[in-house]
């Protein structure tokens, strides 16, 4: 087993314990269908989460055989951005299902949490990509662009903005055009060498 592999099973088993929450907590409001009153931001807020737990797991990739992806300062720096990830799966959905369950209520109560640690998930990978290419590499032997910078400071500030302001149009907007974006930038992408 390589390093990089090593390195990859924990990051993997935390990750597949946030999809595995998102999915039980999902199954059971399915499952009270009936008492649920369903709310468009919950959904794509936690379609966001799970889309950017794929998105890190896949992006992962990238720092195979880079030697400076391999210490311990950074691991321990993924490993925290993996854990913000896993809080921010475990509260994207309620836990319970009561007789009634108002998704809108959830949202509203959980809102300033919820966006506070993607905001701060974000800028825990911003500062992961400075330390790890020093802001100078898009990629494992890319070039930086404003366009880099800007899909790493764009999402930190509209998450910021999502906790702070309250917006209805602005809870659907941010999160569904990030998830676009994220679609956009890795649908042609592939782990092959």
């Amino acid at each position: 087993m390589r390093p990089f592999e090593y390195a990859l099973v924990l990051i993997s088993i935390l990750m597949g314990l946030a999809l595995a929450d998102i999915v039980v907590s999902f199954h059971r409001l399915i499952r009270s269908r009936e008492t649920v009153k369903w709310d468009g931001r919950v959904l794509i807020a936690t379609s966001l989460v799970m889309l950017e737990i794929i998105r890190m797991w896949f992006a992962q990739w990238t720092g195979r055989d880079l030697a400076t992806a391999l210490t311990f300062g950074v691991y321990l720096g993924e490993f925290v951005q993996i854990l913000l990830l896993v809080l921010l799966a475990f509260s994207s959905l309620p836990d319970r299902v009561r007789e009634s369950c108002d998704l809108g209520d959830f949202y509203e109560a959980n809102r300033r949490y919820f966006w506070s640690v993607f905001a701060a998930y974000q800028a825990s990978y911003f500062i992961l990509w400075l330390t790890v290419f020093g802001g100078t590499q898009a990629t494992v032997g890319g070039t930086v662009t404003p366009f880099d910078w800007l899909r790493m400071i764009g999402p930190l500030a509209a998450y910021l903005i999502l906790a702070l302001v309250r917006r209805r149009w602005l809870d659907y907007l941010a999160p569904a055009l990030i998830i676009a974006f994220y679609l956009l930038r890795y649908w042609n992408q592939s782990l092959a060498i």
